[in-house]
């Protein structure tokens, strides 16, 4: 299956070898006891880097007895990028930035939801041009879907229907996968703009669970689609702020009579088991660095610190204003306006058609019908629809959409980061650090891949496996062009990879950075009293039961020692970010202190270098690589997911799935990793991320305490 990406570079998606990722939402646990690797990183951040780090200093960490102690759930969280055209910057005052960025963002507000950065000129934009087949072209294709396959032949005069609804994975999915990949979503927007046989969209959106950046992807290739003159259509039945963000983005919009419209505004929320340790006699012991370091607050504190609702109320303020701009922009209507009905609660689906919210009350059949006469079809025929599923079939080189010679590498990496596949895992859960480092090194020694484009969506995880990863990308990125794609997160080890690429190309709403490093432990001694337990540990070395002993707390120079292997750790995670960037120390300490920022934001401090989507990576890395921005280019596709046993399984085949992650992620919590964990902490955005990243001890508690 080949994939578009704009008719300035028309590509075709090739499907290399199969490649799973694993996907796991891990908490993060950092034993104290360590040893240092020799390393060419020296404490210097600013020596020179030549062959990008040939031995990165690491962390190891051991755990003596491991199955009879519980270590405090610790987090480690890595920087964005910023570029080094943006390192002598002067920092502006926050109230001015915040301006500064309000203004630029309006000024800068397109159709198809981009907004500049700072870099912005410098790069190519990767902008959708619709460019019709005609002529001999036009002959082929018709030639081409004469001799396709049964399975991917279309009825001319369809309409391609495709519900958006639920998870929306950044990999590609295989024949026998359920559920909904991006890439392949994108895909159809772009073949359907081209193909004759296809006269509109039919767009059935219900509750979204995906980030931001995503849902952005998304809106972006509506409004692609829409410059080749067809028609699209959107019917929600259950329309909240992501679900309208993409409808109102369409033109044509229904509901049906009974929809529930819950435009109420936008909530973030931070859990916190302070409280609760307290009452089982649980004492958190934690060293935390950075103001905004909000991780070790979950475990220690009953409310919300000033420094984390000031950095969850910047996010929050980011999102909900870009929501407002661009829903105002494409509905035609002033800011306040939006706010303003927003704020009143409206929910009649009467007053919605009436003040233009909406174009139209109808059911799912009604708006069925209404196609049927726009195509001129009898209303006793089966409108001629072809679903999701069966175009992502159809081949770009059906359409005469298949790229040049020219090929460029992509690299998707998606979910939790772990250095090695665990003996429970299942494929496509997650980033399994030496699987990805065996396809970076193919693509590295292959001479046909011209540029490499890495597609990262993850919160992070395992901090050696993301070190490893950005040396690999390092190495990589010293043979050719390399340039980093964030979708809804790449923060902390996500990140990590990222600052890695020579170039970043960030969504607005993407959240990143998070440099911050907590650790501790528990003090179990008072919950051993109630429940009568007893341990007792015989041990040589001054700091043998640091992490052992959880029966009691820190003697001093025990806390000393956790005092400053945290500080150290914090700091080689933020020199490391700062020296990958070309950027002062000093300067990143600004930005580090374990917070998080949306792509915008990143964006202006030079986090990262530029704002867009996928199609502006591929545009940046055809520039890079001295490849006309009119010339095509075909992109391979490195992660190919194989179909697997519970893939070709349904029903209860699905839940034995959805157990073992659960399973696996709890238990992943409960014992220790085999090292630092670089990831962003469980920030829960309430119809903003879709779904919590919330630790799932947090879930199980919960649950627990609701069935008292």
């Amino acid at each position: 299956m080949s994939r578009l990406v704009s008719t300035s570079h028309l590509s075709s998606l090739h499907r290399h070898r199969n490649f799973s990722v694993i996907l796991s939402s891990k908490s993060l646990l950092i034993p104290i006891q360590y040893t240092n690797t020799n390393s060419s990183l020296t404490n210097n951040p600013s020596s020179s880097l030549k062959t990008s780090f040939s031995n990165p200093r690491i962390f190891h960490f051991s755990f003596p007895n491991s199955s009879h102690r519980k270590d405090l759930i610790i987090r480690a969280f890595e920087s964005s990028s910023s570029s080094s055209e943006t390192t002598n910057e002067k920092v502006p005052k926050e109230e001015e930035d915040g301006k500064q960025e309000d203004e630029e963002k309006k000024k800068s507000e397109t159709e198809n939801g981009s907004v500049k950065g700072k870099n912005d000129d410098e790069y190519p934009s990767g902008e959708f041009e619709f460019k019709e087949i005609t002529g001999w072209k036009s002959f082929v294709v018709k030639c081409r879907m004469l001799i396709a396959y049964p399975w991917q032949r279309v009825r001319k005069g369809s309409v391609l229907s495709m519900k958006l609804r639920g998870q929306i994975s950044e990999q590609l999915k295989s024949r026998f996968s359920s559920g909904l990949s991006l890439p392949q979503i994108c895909e159809n927007f772009t073949k359907a703009a081209y193909d004759p046989r296809i006269s509109g969209i039919y767009l059935q959106i219900e509750p979204l669970n995906c980030g931001w950046g995503k849902v952005e992807e998304i809106r972006r290739h509506i409004i692609n689609f829409k410059k080749s003159g067809k028609f699209i259509v959107a019917h929600v039945p259950i329309c909240q702020e992501k679900e309208y963000y993409l409808a109102s983005a369409c033109g044509e919009m229904y509901c049906p009579p009974s929809a529930y419209f819950a435009l109420y505004g936008l909530t973030v929320q931070s859990s916190f088991l302070g409280g609760v340790f307290e009452k089982v006699g649980i004492e958190p012991q934690v060293e935390r660095i950075g103001k905004y370091k909000s991780a070790g607050d979950q475990l220690t504190r009953k409310s919300m610190s000033d420094a984390n609702c000031e950095m969850l109320t910047a996010l929050l303020d980011n999102i909900y204003g870009n929501w407002l701009d661009k829903v105002s922009s494409t509905l035609g209507k002033k800011r306040e306006e939006i706010q303003s009905f927003v704020d009143e609660g409206v929910f009649q689906v009467e007053r919605l058609k009436e003040e233009g919210w909406i174009t139209n009350i109808r059911y799912d059949d009604e708006v069925v019908d209404m196609l049927k006469e726009r195509l001129g079809q009898a209303k006793d025929e089966k409108l001629r629809m072809v679903d999701y599923k069966k175009y992502s079939r159809v081949k770009n080189w059906t359409l005469g959409l298949t790229g040049g010679k020219d090929q460029i590498a992509v690299i998707r990496a998606s979910g939790s980061i772990s250095r090695v596949k665990g003996s429970l895992s299942i494929s496509s859960s997650g980033i399994v650090g030496e699987q990805f480092i065996e396809k970076i090194r193919e693509v590295r020694e292959s001479k046909r891949y011209k540029a490499v484009v890495i597609r990262i969506d993850s919160p992070g995880g395992d901090a050696l496996a993301s070190d490893l990863m950005w040396r690999e990308i390092k190495l990589l990125a010293a043979t050719k062009p390399v340039v980093a794609s964030m979708s809804d997160v790449a923060a902390s080890g996500g990140y990590y990879m990222a600052m890695a690429a020579g170039c970043i190309v960030a969504e607005d709403l993407t959240l990143t950075g998070s440099i911050g490093v907590v650790t501790g432990k528990f003090n179990l001694g008072k919950l051993y009293e109630k429940i009568g337990f007893n341990k007792e540990i015989i041990s040589r070395g001054k700091f043998a039961e640091v992490t052992a002993a959880e029966q009691r707390p820190f003697r001093p120079d025990e806390a000393e020692l956790f005092a400053k292997s945290a500080k150290n750790a914090y700091t080689m995670f933020r020199d490391k970010a700062a020296f990958s960037r070309s950027m002062p120390a000093e300067k990143m300490e600004q930005y580090a202190q374990g917070r998080v920022w949306t792509g915008n934001d990143a964006a202006s401090r030079g986090l990262v270098d530029v704002l867009g989507g996928f199609s502006r990576a591929v545009a940046i890395a055809k520039q890079k690589a001295g490849i006309s921005q009119d010339k095509q280019v075909t992109l391979v596709e490195m992660s190919r997911p194989s179909p697997t046993l519970p893939e070709l399984l349904s029903g209860t085949a699905a839940s034995i799935v959805g157990l073992e992650r659960t399973v696996m992620g709890v238990f992943q919590n409960l014992t220790p990793s085999d090292g630092v964990q670089a990831r962003m902490d469980g920030i829960m955005f309430e119809k903003l991320e879709g779904a919590s990243n919330d630790n799932p001890i947090f879930t199980l508690i919960k649950d627990y305490l609701s069935s008292i």
